[in-house]
């Protein structure tokens, strides 16, 4: 176990091989520690009794070389050709108003499902480009797509627009 340091010496998230346990924070007014695990519920800690639990370096955040995602048009990954600016997990195939969208999630423990590829979206009266947008996100709005390359996309988002 692990932590990685959200707010300097006043917040971490606990974790196991990139996996999220649960979340340290140290208390205002105390030198207590408020422990929150998944499933477990919270343990109030002085440092002895956090050391002793958890290991003399629990606070000492683990340096992790790892990107969660990219900026529009970059590729980490890919799901069935279709580029995701994630790291692709639990990835497959989902059908959306009769078309075949390929999904992940950016963990394994996740639930919330990305559409990998690129897309145009229409909403208030404008046709706009996204890229590998939450799934959730195609049922609230009519969209175009996936698309392998920006290219494909805004071709088709330029036709969608003149027939509006």
């Amino acid at each position: 176990m692990y932590t990685t340091e959200i707010i300097k010496d006043k917040f971490w998230i606990l974790e196991d091989a990139g996996v999220k346990l649960g979340t340290i924070r140290k208390e205002d007014s105390t030198s207590n520690f408020e422990v929150i695990m998944r499933s477990k519920g919270v343990d109030y800690l002085d440092l002895d009794a956090l050391t002793t639990k958890y290991g003399k370096a629990i606070l000492t955040p683990k340096l992790v070389n790892k990107i969660d995602s990219v900026e529009y048009g970059k590729a980490l990954d890919e799901v069935n050709g279709y580029p995701c600016k994630h790291k692709a997990c639990n990835s497959g195939m989902q059908e959306k108003s009769g078309k075949q969208i390929p999904v992940y999630t950016k963990s394994d423990t996740s639930k919330t499902y990305y559409a990998a590829g690129y897309y145009g979206l229409h909403f208030s009266g404008v046709w706009r480009n996204t890229y590998c947008v939450k799934l959730e996100t195609l049922d609230n709005y009519e969209f175009v797509g996936p698309f392998k390359t920006k290219t494909e996309l805004e071709a088709e988002v330029l036709k969608a627009s003149k027939q509006d």
